[in-house]
């Protein structure tokens, strides 16, 4: 059984066809990456992944269950928006006991699923600052520890680090892959910047809203005989860059 797994995924707004039987599957305790340029159609599978739109053809099962029955499959994922979601005039902790009550857990046990993390992420001394003076790399750590509140299996993240600064995408990004690491949390990691892309890390190309490539960077750099990702990547969409 695999931490997620989407097979033949098509969708369209109105008559646009903007996926066409999208597949891919990740391990558990894996760091999997989906890559693609603005508008390939990763924002509409995450989506569809957290039931923001609902499904028109294909599925997807997340720990065994079909996302269909999303209620048992919500114990499972931890979920980061690309558009901020805090509440900028509560305080840290009352945003995140705020999500811990809508997952049906009581204040203490919210704080003390996440107790570890908290330190780990740089927030204990942030606990009790109102949200809105937080500055954008905290806000985002703040998003990233609220999605691990309830020891998730699997956490999805849509472009998590945009707009920060170099420094501050580096620092969360090697925060979640320890979390690999370290809890054997599966992660979906959608983005459009091939640097944050490792040659082990397994990967999936969308391009026009289909799948391009799954496999390993190193292997799909191999296949299309280019010296690295980034190379790679313009040749694959080198009539759109």
């Amino acid at each position: 059984m695999s931490a997620l797994k989407v097979e033949k995924l098509s969708f369209k707004y109105e008559k646009k066809l903007v996926l066409k039987d999208v597949s891919f599957e990740i391990k558990h305790n894996s760091f999997f990456v989906l890559l693609g340029l603005n508008g390939a159609g990763k924002s509409t599978i995450f989506a569809l992944l957290t039931r923001l739109l609902d499904l028109q053809e294909g599925s997807i099962v997340i720990n065994g269950h079909d996302i269909k029955n999303y209620q048992k499959a919500l114990n499972y994922i931890g979920i980061v928006f690309q558009e901020p979601t805090l509440d900028l005039d509560l305080t840290v902790k009352q945003n995140l006991n705020y999500y811990g009550s809508l997952k049906g857990l009581s204040f203490k046990q919210t704080l003390d699923s996440i107790k570890d993390e908290i330190v780990k992420i740089g927030l204990e001394d942030k606990l009790n600052t109102v949200t809105r003076e937080l500055n954008g790399g905290h806000r985002r750590r703040v998003e990233i520890l609220r999605s691990l509140i309830g020891s998730p299996k699997l956490l999805l993240l849509d472009e998590a680090t945009v707009g920060l600064d170099v420094e501050s995408r580096f620092d969360i990004l090697e925060y979640i892959r320890n979390l690999v690491k370290e809890k054997g949390i599966s992660v979906l990691w959608i983005t459009h910047l091939f640097d944050e892309v490792e040659s082990d890390d397994e990967i999936a190309i969308i391009k026009k809203g289909q799948i391009t490539d799954t496999s390993t960077v190193k292997e799909i750099i191999k296949k299309y005989e280019q010296e690295n990702l980034n190379d790679t990547f313009k040749y694959i969409n080198k009539e759109q860059i």
